[in-house]
């Protein structure tokens, strides 16, 4: 049996780090899309029937605080922008999607990607903040994202191989 010769395009390995961030991306991506499915459903309801739908969704009874809470914003909401939120929280969530993917794949390029991509989610958490600075997970979110793009940037070339 011969030795098998290394290969010349082999990826680096992924690092804890790393590991993390793909998980966390794809855990977005599917809070996105859960949303997304949730808001199309939901935008096809007739009037009134929403926290009926919210329940059976949710698994719980109509009186319920979440329940009384969604029904609340839907109402004020037509279905046309039900629908246009559930389809650019299915977009978002591809995009999450494509992130994770693209640095489980070790592109060289994906580290960059993703680097603008937290960027630019970080100004609209901090107006968030600002409006209701007594959210901790807001928080929690921005120093993720920050400890992220610190990770990533350190580490941006790291996919990078010698034979491109």
């Amino acid at each position: 049996m011969e030795p098998v010769p290394p290969s010349t395009h082999s990826r680096p390995p992924l690092t804890p780090g790393f590991i993390g961030i793909i998980v966390f991306k794809f855990i977005k991506a599917s809070a996105f899309l859960l949303l997304g499915a949730a808001a199309l459903r939901i935008g096809r309801l007739p009037n009134h029937s929403e926290p009926l739908e919210v329940a059976r969704f949710l698994g719980v009874t109509e009186r319920s605080r979440v329940v009384q809470d969604v029904s609340a914003v839907l109402a004020a909401l037509t279905s046309r922008q039900v629908q246009v939120i559930g389809a650019a929280s299915i977009l978002i969530g591809l995009v999450f999607a494509a992130e994770g993917t693209l640095l489980a794949a070790r592109i060289w390029w994906a580290t960059y990607f993703t680097i603008v991509l937290t960027a630019l989610g970080i100004p609209p958490e901090i107006v968030e903040i600002a409006k209701r600075p007594g959210s901790a997970r807001r928080y929690l979110l921005v120093a993720v994202n920050v400890a992220i793009l610190v990770y990533l940037w350190r580490r941006r070339n790291e996919f990078k191989t010698s034979e491109r």
